[in-house]
């Protein structure tokens, strides 16, 4: 699975109808804004749902991630980790490059929006899971995982 590249004004209204907090729309406002100096490039809109306990294979090839949009849903009573990790196929890893910790939202649901607005590298590919602690690989129950969307382009 190569990358699917699109123009980056598609990525942009996919995004509008997922991001309704304020400081994630200015997160993104901000990278669409750099992204314009860099010329628009072409992104990847993936998303995904680490409700199913699954790992999630954003991409298999060498790519930069430029922003992870995800929410903890309300009811949620355990914290979880988040972790994406260069990675080219699912693994269950207890690594990770890059790792959110998201305590229990109790009542209110969280919701994140990270940019990396010159985009963070990732060698082999980029993979996504969600687990009950930082350096373990056992994965989050249904009710603690969280569900986003990740804007990858090339390397």
């Amino acid at each position: 699975m190569a990358l699917t590249l699109e123009n980056v004004n598609l990525v942009k209204q996919r995004t509008r109808w997922d991001v309704r907090v304020p400081g994630a729309v200015e997160a993104l406002r901000s990278l669409w804004k750099h992204l314009e100096s860099l010329g628009n490039p072409d992104l990847q809109y993936v998303m995904f749902d680490q409700t199913g306990n699954a790992e999630t294979v954003i991409a298999d090839v060498a790519c930069k991630i430029y922003a992870i949009y995800f929410k903890k849903p309300a009811a949620s009573t355990v914290a979880a980790w988040l972790k994406l990790t260069d990675e080219a196929s699912a693994n269950n890893e207890a690594h990770a490059d890059i790792s959110f910790k998201l305590a229990a939202a109790v009542g209110a649901k969280k919701e994140f929006c990270v940019v990396f607005h010159d985009g963070f590298s990732m060698a082999t590919g980029a993979m996504l899971v969600s687990h009950t602690a930082n350096d373990g690989n056992t994965d989050s129950q249904d009710a603690d995982a969280c569900a986003g969307f990740v804007i990858v382009g090339p390397a």
